[in-house]
């Protein structure tokens, strides 16, 4: 697949779409944000060559159909081995910090997740990589 992205479906291919999919499942970007990365996506991608399971996830509205198998769609959700447990945790330090509403969630106090985030930089350096038109959030 040319263009800047990891966005297949198996491991080695599907790191980033990996990464922006468990982004979605723990509250960190929306659907209409999933949205916006595909089109982000597509636009820089050389030539159009855009697998057609990402072209499919612009038709999901629900976000819980995302992770429900489906072969119209994607035959697997792809996996992204960035993410450890500590970067899982710095993930989930993340959504606080992007959806304040998501601050009374979980178990981690606010002190928590910002040693996470401060000990795994590397989380929001990805984030902001990936989502240019939302890193304001992080700022």
């Amino acid at each position: 697949m040319a263009g800047p992205f990891k966005i297949g479906v198996d491991d080695d291919t599907g790191a980033d779409l990996g990464f922006v999919l468990s982004c979605l499942a723990l509250g960190m970007i929306t659907m209409e944000e999933l949205h916006m990365w595909i089109h982000h996506v597509i636009e820089q991608t050389p030539g159009g060559d855009v697998p057609p399971h990402l072209v499919a996830l612009l038709a999901v509205k629900n976000r819980a159909n995302v992770f429900r198998p489906n072969e119209a769609v994607m035959r697997r959700l792809p996996h992204d081995p960035f993410i450890t447990d500590d970067r899982f945790d710095a993930m989930m330090a993340m959504s606080r910090l992007v959806r304040p509403e998501h601050a009374g969630m979980g178990d981690m106090t606010e002190a928590e997740a910002e040693t996470a985030l401060r000990q795994h930089p590397e989380v929001v350096e990805r984030f902001c990589a990936l989502f240019p038109f939302i890193k304001e959030k992080v700022a």
